[in-house]
């Protein structure tokens, strides 16, 4: 049995990222090839009928990439995805995984999503929605792309001007404008599932930044969640039918657990370093059990 693993070529050109290298040593250890495929590597071909260059189909492919429409593409062709693209997408989108969570009364921050806008219109965004979100929200205002990684894209707007600035400068990218949760500025709480059970979990702090991620200088300390919130991660995972996921958690000033996003290709680097907990190999063994089924 043979697979691939599915990474991003643009934002690693140079190197292999280590989530695929942990993803692929986890593989080699159960006597499984995964074989690192940069999305860049390839092109979907359309014509007579949908082809991929130079992508030799194997069993199945695990997708630690945002490239939607090469996942569309592999599994029209047969390849089975984990996750799935539709996981995949809907995951991608905050506004979206916020919109599916809601309609299962998954508790959240308030959130606001702006209208659709055009670049090279002189129309910036309207009036209403920014007096919305400030009525709704007040300052301050978290605002995020609705496209982002490792916590980028994410911003704080104290007050209407700086709103302004920020949505402005948005272009025709789409946000979301939500709730600033003051009691858990800087902190949260990331819980890994994997196939409906939490397996790791560690809380993230910031001293610098009301953003908690890692990335940009958090620091992450082994976790347990109490029975409300493993039950929050799990629900959100069995929502968006992610196999694995990583699911990131605000506690509000009640103490109530707040879902904040849903990563489909979470890191699991620091989870693992904080925990002692083989995230990858969990990540594989469900795969592996799903594939021995087949």
């Amino acid at each position: 049995m043979a697979g691939y693993i599915i990474y991003n070529g643009f934002w690693n050109a140079y190197s292999i990222p280590n989530p695929v290298i942990h993803l692929q040593n986890a593989a080699k250890q159960r006597g499984i090839t995964l074989i690192p495929f940069a999305n860049t590597e390839t092109a979907v071909e359309l014509g007579d009928k949908l082809s991929i260059p130079d992508f030799d189909v194997r069993d199945f492919a695990l997708f630690w990439d945002k490239d939607v429409r090469l996942a569309r593409a592999l599994e029209t062709i047969g390849v089975r995805l984990y996750n799935s693209a539709d996981t995949v997408a809907v995951c991608d989108d905050k506004a979206a995984t916020h919109i599916k969570l809601a309609a299962e009364d998954i508790p959240m921050p308030k959130t606001i999503i702006a209208p659709m806008t055009y670049l090279h219109m002189d129309e910036k965004p309207s009036e209403y929605f920014l007096n919305r979100a400030a009525s709704l929200l007040g300052f301050p205002m978290v605002v995020k792309e609705c496209f982002g990684s490792l916590g980028g894209q994410v911003y704080l707007a104290h007050d209407m001007n700086k709103l302004k600035l920020l949505t402005d400068k948005m272009d025709a990218r789409p946000f979301i404008c939500q709730q600033f949760i003051r009691s858990s500025a800087g902190t949260d709480i990331r819980i890994y599932v994997v196939d409906g059970q939490p397996i790791a979990a560690m809380r993230r702090r910031s001293d610098t930044d009301f953003r908690a991620n890692v990335g940009n200088g958090g620091k992450a300390e082994k976790y347990i969640p109490s029975a409300e919130e493993n039950e929050l991660a799990v629900r959100c995972c069995s929502i968006l039918e992610a196999l694995f996921a990583g699911v990131d958690i605000l506690i509000g000033d009640k103490g109530e657990p707040l879902v904040c996003e849903v990563n489909s290709n979470a890191h699991m680097q620091a989870i693992s370093a904080c925990t002692g907990i083989d995230v990858a190999g969990a990540i594989f063994d469900s795969v592996l059990a799903r594939e021995r089924q087949k």
